[in-house]
């Protein structure tokens, strides 16, 4: 199915948005640098790739299988060592939608990420892992969606869990993927915080707003922050239908994240704490209101702190180390909002061990009194 070319609404939308970026600098200060004239109803599909040779052909196949016909597909690969190479050149020579690149050295999952988005031509963007599947229809119904919200800047859907093999392990691996769809940036910003797995970086969006984004800085949770600076300048529409399969590796750890992440020149730690002030300057750096800006923050720290608590755990092993490090960077405004994070939640571990303390003497106090109760009810008069 291919859209009509050339739609007034449209393409004064795309132009705001373009506008909007231009504004307010932040395509220029974050690096990412998004063409100023894109094609209205082209979807550009980003796939950056290293070594990804065992399932890229069926994510290849997902992809060419849409039913919205009207896409272009950007394969970048990080100097594969692999089948890669090979795969990537035979879809390439078939169809003419499908433009590949090779970098000369491996240069980093981020620089890779940024490759694709600068070199897209379209009004959509969508961002696809080389092991993920999509539905045949998952571009269609999501231009449909952004088509009937202006104001969105991308569309999720429903997500479903699949293992090596491909087979459906959402019930065996429960996980909360919330659609930050809230009316405010406040209710958007707490669905994305409350989820256990953050997915949305793979949904459709509108180009021009990537140039709003911290798209291209290299930091622990990236993906998560790209996602919040989204949700803080738009609304969000969804299509509930499971149309997007994301391929779950049980046994990858955070480290092994982090290391994909990381170049030769910086590397990337595992930081909860990072991530909590990143996602508040994400917050400082909004179009929104001083008093909207100071309740997301404080939000936001209590979420992390006191709600979500596998980050929670993972801030109080780190204790001061990311203060110590921005202090150690000169970044001292940074090096404050860390101090207060730790602080923050040294106060709620403090308040959970004292309810869990709490808890336990209750229940002896309980089974203490049922015993003596039991005793007495058991003595018979005359005995």
């Amino acid at each position: 199915m291919r859209r009509a070319q050339g739609n007034p609404a449209r393409e004064i939308c795309r132009r705001a948005f373009v506008c909007a970026g231009k504004l307010i600098g932040i395509g220029d200060l974050l690096g990412v640098k998004v063409r100023e004239h894109l094609q209205s109803g082209l979807v550009s599909i980003g796939l950056p790739v290293y070594n990804g040779a065992r399932y890229l052909r069926s994510a290849l196949d997902s992809l060419v299988a849409q039913d919205y016909s009207d896409f272009e597909i950007i394969i970048s690969d990080n100097a594969s060592e692999d089948e890669t190479e090979a795969i990537c050149q035979e879809y390439a020579a078939r169809d003419p939608r499908i433009r590949y690149y090779r970098a000369e050295r491996n240069m980093g999952a981020v620089w890779n990420t940024v490759r694709v988005c600068e070199a897209a031509r379209g009004e959509y963007f969508l961002l696809a892992a080389h092991d993920d599947l999509r539905d045949p229809r998952y571009l269609s119904r999501c231009v449909a969606a952004l088509d009937r919200n202006p104001k969105a800047l991308f569309c999720c859907t429903g997500i479903r869990l699949i293992d090596e093999v491909g087979r459906d392990v959402s019930e065996t691996f429960p996980f909360r993927s919330y659609p930050p769809t809230g009316e405010t940036a406040r209710d958007r910003i707490r669905a994305l915080i409350r989820s256990t797995s953050w997915l949305h970086v793979y949904s459709l969006l509108r180009t021009p707003a990537l140039a709003q984004t911290s798209l291209g800085d290299l930091r622990w949770g990236g993906d998560v922050v790209l996602v919040a600076d989204l949700c803080l300048r738009g609304e969000v529409v969804e299509v509930p239908e499971k149309l997007f399969s994301y391929r779950y590796f049980a046994t990858k750890t955070n480290e092994e994240v982090a290391r994909v992440i990381s170049t030769s020149e910086a590397r990337v730690s595992v930081s909860w704490s990072d991530l909590a002030a990143d996602l508040m300057e994400s917050v400082q750096r909004s179009p929104l209101s001083f008093p909207e800006k100071l309740g997301l923050r404080w939000m936001i720290a209590v979420e992390l702190c006191f709600r979500k608590t596998s980050i929670g755990y993972g801030m109080r092993e780190e204790g001061f180390d990311a203060t110590r490090r921005a202090f150690a960077g000169r970044k001292y405004r940074r090096a404050l909002t860390l101090a207060s994070i730790s602080l923050l939640q040294q106060t709620a571990y403090f308040f959970e061990r004292a309810a869990n303390s709490a808890r336990y003497r209750g229940s002896k106090l309980k089974r203490a009194v049922f015993s003596r109760e039991h005793r007495s009810s058991a003595r018979k008069p005359g005995q």
